[in-house]
């Protein structure tokens, strides 16, 4: 209950109204993602509210910025499915893409798919710009490296009007591309932690 209670605080906190079913299954997927952890280096968060409050309240963030305006989106570099399956759990209408290079992080990813009977999540073995035959709306990314770099790898993935939204650091700058256009700035905060951090959203022109 009191990883119910921790997650309850976060949606409260982004406004995020969902059922008593979609609070469980979160809870479940943050109780097995801390029961994998300690077998398999899946997050560098090592206790469980510590994965519910710097991991899990990011996707709140993000699910916020796509909740009403999305079919399809993908995680970039997903790692434990931290951004995707949270998405995938709270809005079963989404296609979500979940693109990881390292097997034992999307074997966890593939277990929760089964778990939960998430039949719109796709775990992807892939690294990202060997990917191809995929289009969508929203790409999410947090952790993944230069923000160039992650405009150059996933720029071609998305598609027109699409957007792409990067988590980083506090002292991370926004860079200019070609094509893209800089449709938010923001500095942000996660409930109770005085730690802030950057959201770059670009919108592809067109």
């Amino acid at each position: 209950m009191m990883v119910e209670e921790e997650i309850k605080k976060g949606l409260h906190y982004f406004e995020i109204f969902i059922d008593e079913c979609r609070l469980k299954e979160l809870s479940l997927y943050i109780n097995e993602l801390d029961k994998w952890n300690k077998h398999i280096n899946l997050t560098g968060k090592k206790d469980i509210l510590s994965i519910t409050k710097g991991l899990l309240y990011d996707s709140f963030f993000v699910y916020k910025l796509i909740e009403k305006r999305s079919s399809s989106f993908l995680d970039m570099g997903s790692g434990s499915g931290i951004l995707s399956i949270p998405i995938a759990i709270m809005n079963r209408d989404i296609e979500v893409f979940s693109v990881e290079k390292n097997i034992k992080k999307i074997h966890f990813q593939r277990h929760i798919k089964r778990l939960l009977s998430l039949d719109r999540f796709y775990p992807l073995f892939k690294k990202i710009e060997f990917l191809d035959s995929i289009s969508v709306d929203i790409i999410g990314v947090k952790a993944f490296g230069k923000t160039e770099t992650i405009l150059e790898k996933a720029v071609r993935l998305l598609k027109k009007g699409g957007k792409i939204i990067i988590l980083k650091g506090k002292n991370a700058k926004p860079v200019e591309f070609e094509g893209l256009i800089m449709s938010k700035n923001l500095t942000y905060s996660l409930p109770c932690s005085e730690k802030t951090y950057k959201l770059f959203e670009y919108t592809m022109e067109g």
